[in-house]
């Protein structure tokens, strides 16, 4: 795939480069206080630092598995691919995330498609409550796997489900 697919009215999807570790870290950061508030408990939310998250993105962006998406000039969201931890063999989507004033955009579709290409199997995790990203991978044709897990924030378990897509390439949107 190009390593960047503008795609009109001054969006752009790219590979990410190394100064945008910052940008990255602040998408992360405000767009999980914005979809977790109400799931994952206030206290772990509000301690969220840009600066932690900066470090961790500095660190995943030159290995080249980390795309942006930009209004005009300004990241407005981020996605994150690789190899899965859990299962070998099997491409994984570990984070898609957009600050809420982009939701809607209609960028998290080709952001999704430059970030999975053309792997022929993926998986990633949601919150079970997520509806709305439950909804986002089932457009992109994931499906439940019947595979859960705990995940723990502060005193609070929340369940993940993973999604997997196998064979499908993502709808053509741009």
């Amino acid at each position: 795939m190009d390593p960047i697919m503008p795609l009109g009215d001054d969006m752009t999807v790219r590979l990410a480069e190394p100064a945008d570790a910052p940008a990255v870290a602040s998408v992360h950061v405000l767009s999980w206080q914005a979809t977790y508030r109400g799931q994952i408990p206030d206290d772990v939310l509000d301690n969220l630092e840009v600066e932690r998250s900066q470090a961790m993105w500095e660190r995943a962006i030159p290995r080249g598995e980390v795309w942006v998406a930009l209004a005009g000039d300004e990241v407005v969201g981020f996605a994150c691919t690789g190899p899965s931890r859990e299962v070998e063999g099997i491409f994984q989507l570990y984070a898609i995330y957009f600050l809420p004033s982009a939701w809607g955009s209609g960028l998290a579709a080709p952001l999704a498609q430059a970030a999975l290409g053309d792997a022929p199997d993926t998986i990633v995790w949601v919150l079970e409550d997520n509806g709305r990203a439950r909804r986002f991978y089932e457009r992109l044709g994931f499906v439940v796997d019947g595979t859960t897990r705990d995940e723990t924030f502060g005193s609070t378990v929340v369940k993940e489900i993973r999604y997997r897509r196998q064979g499908v390439k993502p709808p053509h949107t741009a």
